[in-house]
């Protein structure tokens, strides 16, 4: 029961890492529409512990589905954030089982390439429904912020904060795994 405890709070810093990102869109809209190019820095770590300490299935699925949870519970969910979270989540477990049985360096890599590309899913609103996602921006944020944002979405730009995010968390996960050692057991057989 411990290790599912542990399991749920490291997926809940992968979470906060989320918010924590999520809140510098209030500083700046650059802050909120690119936001996945930071975070594939800040919450590398915690997936990274997550990976390590408790190899086992479902570890990015837990973590989509937290992250969908709380995005539900704060108001910040819509259809396209859910589908990603769904989608990436499991291409992301995947990718675990292929590379390594949950096990393997090359696995948490790419799976954290993927997961990576959630806060994708929840900004493509602006450039699949821009007028509606704009009229929302401008009633919760005014319209400076908005005509700031509206600058900033051209198709090249998401293109270069895709490939951006995904090179950025390719990069700090092979950082974090160089010195790659998962359990020999899984943690909640152990206890």
């Amino acid at each position: 029961m411990e290790g599912a405890f542990k399991v749920i709070i490291l997926a809940g810093l992968y979470v906060l890492a989320f918010f924590l990102v999520e809140c510098l869109g209030f500083l700046h809209p650059f802050g909120w529409t690119y936001s996945a190019v930071f975070l594939a820095v800040v919450a590398a770590w915690p997936y990274f512990k997550l990976c390590q300490r408790f190899p086992i299935p479902c570890v990015a699925i837990i973590c989509s589905v937290l992250l969908l949870m709380c995005n539900f519970l704060i108001g910040e969910g819509h259809e396209y954030f859910a589908l990603g979270c769904v989608g990436f989540g499991c291409i992301a477990e995947l990718l675990r089982k292929v590379f390594g049985n949950y096990r393997g360096r090359k696995g948490v890599i790419a799976s954290y390439a993927v997961m990576s590309l959630i806060p994708f899913s929840m900004t493509c609103v602006l450039w699949i429904d821009y007028d509606t996602a704009m009229e929302l921006v401008v009633n919760r944020m005014g319209d400076i912020y908005a005509a700031v944002m509206g600058r900033m979405l051209s198709k090249y730009m998401l293109l270069a904060m895709i490939i951006l995010t995904l090179v950025f968390a390719v990069l700090t996960m092979w950082i974090l795994t160089r010195n790659w050692r998962p359990r020999d057991e899984y943690h909640f057989i152990r206890e």
